[in-house]
């Protein structure tokens, strides 16, 4: 220590390398601890005594796995520690860079400065914010005995394991290698049946933990810091929207569009209304979201297939639904339709300030939208982008949202505008919020159904889907036929039109 509470470089770079030194001393303790669990002996005990042996097993990994996130923990903290020595390094240096270059650069030596410091800075918040977020995710799943789940399976396995390497025939080595053998195998067809029963409990604990990050302000920063990273790297580029005539071939289009559109009669067993040119022409809550899975297929990832219905009603008055499409691309480097993880990454950090609701926005106005009422609606982000949109509506009048697995719990939609939200139990990206949604909204959870013809219970793997949802919607008759809804869509006696906006992302 030097003057109370100063530490200078040196003191905190011996700091640095001893706990670097600690983890080299410790770090060879991991593979020789972790090891004992596959010890000859100890095996060979495995098939004499199989008690014994898992408990064994279970004392050896718990030792292995503790040692390693004590490793890992003590490894943050030199890299936090590191860094933040290099945080005032590079300041030093950068002053000293800007002093010898007073007269000569000087705006060219504090841009230096900057961009040396922002790195490292950024790197750092990186590094802390990601081990927030594990802790948080190691936390629920313990606090919800998602951990416990895994280690009954594992164990599970590994009894299976010793019975088919007890009924086995050969030496005692071959007998280890057939154990060995059918614990992996075990233990991946016992975790891909007991799926299904885990899938609530797994969304649980994500929502639970950004839950947790969201409390402690750390989602945000979360969101900051990973779309800051990617755009060191050229990623998350959302750029502007721009309208298209003919994105693609029109014999192209027509053919995604049949073909979407037979695939959600098939799977939803409805049947639905569409116009001369095979536009689904929504009734119901149910054959909206069949629209959406419509509008995406026709999309794709080579545009945005924006829709939007004009209805006018046996009251006389006209409505106009806006229906957005979904993420069609989950690579991080922006490409020409935007919607794609780009968009959602920037949905949920900065709301409707993205290429999507911009051309949404620019679609409405395109369609002579003014003062009367509208409905908002999507799937996915198509949701996400409706509920951005609801809260900062740009004078629109607003009136209705109806969105399908979509984390828009957050959102700060006035309570002028009545929300309907379906969210399965087993959707993982309709938990990504972290908060569950306001009471005054609509919102229908629950199991996710099975479609026609599937023979298979649905998991996290496969829950999040527009035709799914529009199942969903037809087993709640009270929603899916709610007059308020309704009255948006081309149900009888109302007048419905559809007309798409094709738009791509221009950089």
């Amino acid at each position: 220590m030097v003057d109370g509470l100063k530490v200078d470089f040196a003191e905190i770079d011996r700091m640095v390398t001893g706990l670097t030194n600690l983890n080299a001393y410790a770090l060879p303790l991991v593979p020789k601890v972790g090891a004992l669990s596959a010890d000859g002996d100890l095996l060979a005990s495995a098939i004499l005594s199989p008690g014994t042996a898992i408990a064994a097993e279970g004392a050896v990994l718990s030792a292995s796995a503790q040692l390693g996130v004590t490793m890992v923990t003590t490894e943050a903290l030199v890299v936090i520690t590191a860094s933040i020595v290099k945080v005032y390094e590079a300041a030093e240096t950068a002053i000293a860079a800007a002093a010898a270059a007073i007269e000569a650069k000087v705006a060219e030596a504090v841009a230096v400065t900057a961009r040396v410091v922002t790195d490292v800075v950024l790197g750092v918040q990186t590094v802390v914010y990601t081990v927030t977020a594990v802790t948080a995710i190691v936390k629920q799943a313990i606090d919800t005995g998602l951990v416990n789940d895994i280690a009954g399976i594992a164990g599970q396995s590994m009894q299976q394991a010793l019975t088919t390497a007890l009924q086995s025939d050969g030496t005692l080595a071959q007998r280890l290698i057939v154990f060995a053998t059918a614990t992996g195998n075990n233990f991946g067809d016992n975790f891909m049946a007991a799926l299904p029963a885990l899938s609530p409990k797994i969304v649980e604990v994500e929502q639970n933990a950004l839950g947790d990050l969201r409390g402690s302000d750390t989602y945000e920063n979360l969101l900051s810091t990973l779309i800051a990273d990617g755009h060191r790297f050229g990623l998350f580029d959302d750029g502007t929207p721009s309208f298209v005539d003919r994105a693609i071939d029109p014999e192209k289009l027509a053919d995604r569009r049949d073909t979407a559109l037979a695939a959600s009669i098939a799977q939803t067993g409805q049947s639905l209304k569409t116009d001369a040119d095979g536009n689904i022409i929504p009734t119901d809550v149910s054959s909206l979201f069949a629209s959406s899975s419509q509008i995406d297929n026709m999309g794709q990832d080579d545009f945005a297939n924006i829709r939007i219905f004009k209805t006018v009603g046996e009251d006389g008055i006209t409505r106009y639904t806006v229906q957005i499409p979904s993420t069609q691309s989950w690579d991080p480097a922006a490409g020409a339709a935007p919607n794609d993880l780009t968009s959602d990454v920037m949905a949920m950090r900065y709301g409707n300030n993205t290429a999507l609701s911009k051309g949404v926005l620019d679609a409405m106005d395109r369609a002579g939208i003014t003062d009367e009422p509208v409905m908002l609606t999507g799937f996915s982000l198509g949701g996400i982008t409706a509920g951005a949109v609801a809260a900062d509506p740009h004078g629109y009048n607003v009136q209705q949202v109806v969105t399908a697995g979509s984390p828009i719990g957050a959102m700060d939609i006035p309570s002028s505008t009545h929300v309907s939200a379906f969210e399965s139990t087993k959707d993982p990206i309709a938990a990504l919020d972290g908060v569950h949604n306001p009471s005054s909204w609509t919102t229908v959870g629950g199991a996710a159904p099975t479609k026609i013809g599937e023979g298979s219970v649905p998991t996290i793997a496969d829950a999040h889907d527009a035709n799914r949802y529009a199942v969903m919607a037809g087993q709640n008759p009270a929603v899916n036929k709610d007059g308020s809804i309704a009255q948006f869509l081309g149900g009888p006696g109302n007048q419905t039109t559809v007309t798409d906006y094709q738009v791509r992302r221009t950089n």
